[in-house]
């Protein structure tokens, strides 16, 4: 394994991200040789009525495979039946009210763990079956990366990763989390609906089954144990802020009916932007609530909040954490896409 990974730096390496935004797949790529990025590209697809993947997406990763020898396939997961906890053992999980048997778990840094359910995982794994998928990305992991490479700060901190589909809340202090939840902004949900029957599948075992590798020797699933060792993706160093195209899909928004019709839009996009901060501010008022009143959590008062934006947030929203809530706001502008494709270089060729 050591020995093909020497001769596979001088081949160019593809590693591929794939998030869902609303009815969209959000394609984004890397072209890695020698250490170098040559090129990075990205690509949307209109998600099927079914959730399935469209057979235009199916055919564009499929063309990859003939052009490319190694290829890494991510996924963000952005499903209900995931989250965090403080804790690794049987009884902090069921403390939770988490049954260890229907989710697939693993620690990190032997501190604290995230899981996701038996069924989004199986779906996941379903949905991308023809076209090959390695490695499946929590928010929350995504998130511990993010707050790695933060300053430390010993005072408890409330994080937020904002995507647009969905909001992931943790509180961590000394670099450890201590409560942790996840919501979804929209209704939703491709990602784990559908037509099989999952309530029926085997059940799995293991952390192998979260994040999977497919090993190119062998053309195989195979499990990655070393994933469980999160701690060392402190050290990921492609993770920029500003370094990534707009990927969105060209939109006509003239109507070509009268000339306030581009006002009236952008009038009705700010009034929908507008309801999600509600709603977000109703999430983050609910977690910080659930902490402080909940004897589940050793609670102190948290002052400070880092939000990784990876969509929109207004200022309206800001103005009203920081004067009814009494917080100080940290904003960090992300793209999500490339956070997770950094990650998988990370992961692959460690």
């Amino acid at each position: 394994m050591a020995l093909k990974k020497v001769f596979q730096k001088y081949f160019s390496n593809l590693f591929i991200s794939i998030v869902q935004e609303n009815n969209e797949w959000i394609i984004y790529s890397k072209i890695l040789k020698n250490g170098v990025i040559k090129d990075k590209f990205s690509e949307s697809f209109i998600i099927s009525e079914d959730g399935s993947i469209p057979p235009k997406m199916e055919k564009y990763l499929e063309e990859f495979h003939a052009k490319y020898n190694f290829i890494y396939v991510s996924v963000f997961l952005d499903s209900m039946g995931q989250g965090a906890i403080s804790g690794t053992s049987a009884n902090d999980f069921e403390k939770n009210s988490i049954d260890m048997k229907n989710v697939v778990h693993f620690d990190i840094d032997k501190k604290w763990s995230v899981y996701a359910s038996f069924i989004d995982i199986n779906w996941v794994k379903k949905l991308f079956q023809s076209t090959g998928i390695d490695f499946i990305y929590s928010p929350f992991v995504i998130q511990n990366v993010l707050i790695k490479k933060q300053k430390s700060i010993t005072q408890p901190i409330l994080y937020i990763l904002n995507h647009k589909d969905s909001v992931t809340i943790s509180i961590f202090e000394n670099e450890e989390l201590t409560f942790g939840a996840y919501f979804k902004t929209t209704t939703d949900d491709n990602l784990s609906s559908g037509e099989e029957d999952w309530d029926n599948v085997d059940e799995e075992e293991g952390v192998d089954n979260l994040i999977e590798l497919d090993t190119i020797e062998d053309d195989e699933l195979g499990s990655v144990d070393e994933l469980e060792n999160l701690d060392e993706l402190d050290s990921l160093d492609d993770v920029e802020d500003n370094d990534f195209e707009d990927i969105d899909s060209e939109r006509d928004h003239n109507l070509g009916h009268f000339e306030g019709d581009e006002e009236s839009i952008e009038e009705e996009s700010n009034l929908e932007l507008f309801g999600r901060d509600i709603l977000l501010y109703k999430y983050l008022n609910t977690s910080l609530q659930e902490f402080y009143k909940n004897p589940l959590y050793k609670s102190n008062f948290i002052e400070k909040v880092v939000i990784f934006d990876g969509y929109e947030i207004s200022s309206e929203l800001i103005e009203m954490i920081e004067d009814e809530l009494l917080m100080d706001i940290e904003m960090n502008k992300i793209n999500i896409n490339e956070v997770v494709c950094d990650m998988s270089i990370k992961e692959a060729l460690q």
